[in-house]
């Protein structure tokens, strides 16, 4: 009974111990998309790139329907816009699924991309 009774003490103040780190525990957050969702710096990177593109792939098709882009310059700028898009969706899908390694990777793809489409339509894209 006495050895019981010593357990039980020790059992409790084994739980009081635990007290400090359960409520250090307790101020974080249970999945890590509660922590992504409070920050924005991300999410305003992969915005203003898809907003680079849209712009410059606007840019691009009102060059090319108003006969400025044509032959393999077009073609060109077509693989440069394909590249752009392609980078543009993969760093949305990195992004989305809150990889902080690919989506730094993704978000510099996307950069040369995007850059690459805006330079494509001076006839410099390389894709």
């Amino acid at each position: 009974m006495r050895l019981l009774k010593g357990f039980y003490i020790l059992a409790a103040l084994s739980l009081c111990a635990c007290a400090p780190v359960q409520s250090a525990i307790r101020g974080m957050p249970a999945a890590p998309v509660e922590l992504a969702d409070k920050t924005t710096l991300d999410e305003q990177t992969a915005l203003g790139l898809e907003l680079a593109y849209q712009a410059a792939a606007f840019a691009i098709l009102t060059a090319t329907d108003a006969g400025l882009i044509r032959g393999a310059a077009a073609e060109a700028v077509a693989a440069c816009d394909r590249a752009a898009h392609r980078a543009v969706v993969a760093l949305r899908l990195a992004y989305d699924a809150g990889n902080a390694r690919s989506y730094t990777d993704a978000a510099k793809i996307a950069r040369k991309a995007v850059a690459d489409l805006l330079a494509a339509q001076s006839g410099e894209c390389l894709a």
